[in-house]
């Protein structure tokens, strides 16, 4: 750890370290990531307790009274946190003790920016609300809540990409604007952030920083922290359920080892989600609180073992029968059953009628289809005349005389 270097080029040095794990071209599962976030968090550390044993901050103090170059100090609460964020890969339990450290930093750097007075009155409002705990619940508020958050992000970035010393990328991490900030170590000349990471250039002696653009990364951070204290809390509630430790996956073994193991496979399976039968055990599913413990299927009140394995069948079941015809068919094959009425409207009434027909076609004379349809008309005539002849108008209305 080199302490003998001044307070800014450690700190640089320290960001240095972290920049490819925030960058997302060093994995966090490999050894050399989580050695390398071992290491920083040490610095880190040790630097905040540099700084709070020189009282380079004061409750007493607004952010005019305050330097540039102390101004960017403001920022070492939130690297560790993020940093924090980043580790606890041992298990629920460190898994848990990591993300408490990283919340208590996060929220150890909003009171410090809200005692400063850094923020806008928008953007106090927010981290008020995050404090309280009084966040927006319904899902519509939220999610307006999450697009003002991405737009002001967004915003910032690109003014800060526009006012620092190396103009890195506005998608370019947050240690990365950081480094911009500050002076350049022995071992590391600018850093310039491209689209395929960190290149090194040799320029002279760093330039001042202006205020604005540290009160721009300051205020983007905080942006960050409101979207991490957010994803922080959703993780550790989602811990809380989980069982406490889970025991690792058994090696296959020889027979003679199946043997000797005897009372420890029912330890060994405790992994798997789907047990065997003869090892179910059931557990409580909802605390006295009512608060759901474990995700469970609600059964008729007569359900058995049976119930259970016949809801696992069913899950890789046939699926259900889809259609077997399109609208087009359906509709000619009701067509051809005579299910489909045709005809009637305003072009049924207004179509010629039979005797009208009859009567056009007799008027062609001189024609054997006129002198047909002539003929056709002439016996419709005559059989409708004796029909009413034989048949008087009413003679068929008995029971309702007059």
């Amino acid at each position: 750890m080199a302490t003998n270097l001044p307070l800014p080029l450690f700190f640089a040095q320290t960001l240095n370290s972290l920049a490819p794990i925030f960058d997302d071209t060093l994995s966090l599962s490999s050894s050399e990531a989580q050695s390398t976030l071992t290491s920083a968090l040490d610095s880190l550390y040790l630097i905040q307790r540099m700084i709070n044993s020189l009282g380079v901050f004061s409750e007493n103090e607004g952010v005019d009274e305050i330097s540039e170059r102390e101004l960017v100090f403001m920022s070492v609460r939130w690297v560790i946190g993020a940093t924090e964020e980043k580790g606890g890969l041992g298990g629920r339990d460190d898994r848990v003790s990591t993300l408490r450290r990283a919340e208590a930093a996060y929220n150890s750097f909003l009171e410090l920016i809200t005692s400063y007075g850094v923020l806008s009155p928008e953007e106090q409002a927010g981290s008020s609300a995050a404090a309280s705990g009084s966040a927006p619940r319904d899902p519509a508020q939220k999610r307006e809540a999450k697009i003002r958050q991405y737009k002001r992000e967004k915003e910032l970035r690109e003014k800060i990409s526009s006012s620092t010393r190396d103009q890195p990328e506005p998608s370019s991490s947050p240690i990365a604007f950081l480094l911009s900030l500050l002076p350049q170590t022995p071992s590391r000349p600018a850093v310039t952030s491209t689209s395929s990471g960190y290149t090194s250039v040799n320029p002279e002696e760093s330039p001042e920083i202006s205020r604005s653009a540290i009160l721009l990364v300051l205020r983007l951070l905080h942006t960050l922290t409101l979207s991490a204290l957010s994803s922080i809390a959703m993780e550790l509630d989602l811990l809380a359920s989980a069982p406490a430790s889970i025991s690792p996956i058994p090696e296959p073994a020889s027979d003679s080892r199946q043997s000797s193991r005897g009372a420890e496979d029912e330890e060994d399976n405790s992994w798997r989600l789907d047990r065997r039968p003869g090892a179910y055990r059931p557990r409580e599913l909802v605390s006295g609180g009512g608060r759901v413990l474990r995700p469970f299927t609600i059964l008729p009140s007569t359900q058995a073992l049976s119930d259970r394995e016949r809801l696992k069948g069913e899950v890789f079941r046939q699926s259900w029968r889809l259609p077997t015809m399109t609208i087009d068919e359906y509709l000619e094959e009701e067509q051809r059953r005579g299910n489909i009425i045709t005809g009637g409207g305003q072009a049924s009434y207004d179509a010629p009628t039979e005797s009208e027909l009859l009567e056009l076609a007799a008027e062609d004379d001189g024609t054997v289809l006129g002198y047909e349809k002539a003929e056709q008309k002439r016996l419709k005539d005559e059989k409708w005349a004796q029909y009413t002849d034989e048949n008087k108008k009413g003679a068929g209305n008995t029971m309702n005389k007059g």
